[in-house]
């Protein structure tokens, strides 16, 4: 077992951004009990035992850029975890808001390679539109599945199918999938290169700027093995300054779209500040006031950025 004290002294002393790889400019955030993590994680019906071998899960935030990343990186899940994770939740793989709002951007024609394809949720809605879809996923099942379909996805880590795909794509997409990445800077710049010049990197990413971390700290889904970095605005915009890319523009999910959820985590807030007070009293007299004005205020749960390679 590890020393606490000894480990927080190493880290901060050689901890380096996984986004800027030559930076150690980054600061200790948060300390997470890595036996509270395991436990939530078996309420799933998840056994995750095997990502931890000492006693907390740390996580670090990159002061070149805002990215926020937890540390070590071996707790992060592996394609075993994500097959056990898919089986166990109906809705992992679903159509999605981010997806409906990517495909207004392209155009018909286009070729498209989305690197995390899942079961092909996204690269069958790309067919209608006569878009050229290419795949890239690590869940052998998931694979397996798409082929049987007759839907073009390999089984390739990106920095491996780029070495013959140099330039040859007009968009390449990921949507909840670059939180779960360790090694994001690799993993950027290789989708980049399988981009044309002057093509498009599409984005999407859990916002982790408004509710859901800010009011449970624990919430399973946001931790280890299943997120390995948590994204928002300022790590997204910081893009522009770490790769060739020049930001086009950044949509967020409406509120509206998952207003119930938030406001079950609002309610479940067991501070009782003067916000959740007001929330809680103004959800009883004029519920339907509360949802407009929270709806105006708060920005929902996913993010989507579009990039053009410069």
């Amino acid at each position: 077992m590890i020393h606490n004290g000894m480990l927080k002294k190493k880290m901060k002393a050689l901890m380096y951004s996984p986004l800027v790889p030559d930076s150690n400019k980054t600061k200790l955030i948060e300390t997470f009990s890595a036996q509270m993590i395991i436990s939530n994680y078996k309420e799933l019906g998840l056994h995750v035992d095997r990502f931890f071998d000492g006693e907390s899960i740390y996580l670090f935030e990159c002061l070149k850029t805002g990215y926020r990343f937890y540390y070590p990186f071996k707790a992060i899940g592996d394609a075993e975890f994500y097959k056990d994770l898919s089986l166990s939740r109906d809705n992992y793989y679903s159509e999605r808001w981010e997806h409906r709002e990517a495909l207004n951007i392209l155009d018909r024609g286009d070729t498209v390679l989305e690197i995390g394809s899942g079961f092909g949720v996204f690269l069958k809605m790309l067919k209608p539109k006569n878009i050229i879809g290419s795949g890239l996923e690590l869940n052998p099942h998931a694979v397996q599945k798409c082929v049987e379909e007759g839907l073009d996805v390999k089984q390739k880590l990106i920095q491996d199918f780029v070495l013959d795909t140099k330039g040859q794509f007009d968009n390449v997409c990921y949507f909840q999938v670059l939180e779960h990445i360790t090694d994001v800077y690799g993993f950027i710049e290789a989708s980049i290169k399988a981009l044309k010049v002057g093509g498009k990197l599409i984005i999407g990413v859990p916002n982790n700027n408004p509710y859901l971390f800010r009011y449970d700290k624990y919430h399973t889904l946001n931790l280890p093995p299943h997120h390995a970095g948590l994204w928002n605005r300022k790590s997204l915009t910081s893009l522009e300054n770490v790769f060739p890319l020049k930001l086009e523009s950044m949509l967020f999910e409406p509120l509206n779209l998952t207003y119930d959820y938030f406001l079950k985590v609002q309610l479940k807030d067991l501070n009782n500040n003067i916000e959740t007070l007001c929330i809680k009293a103004l959800n009883k007299l004029f519920p339907k006031f509360l949802k407009r004005l929270l709806c105006k205020l708060y920005k929902g749960r996913n993010v989507l950025v579009i990039f053009t390679k410069t």
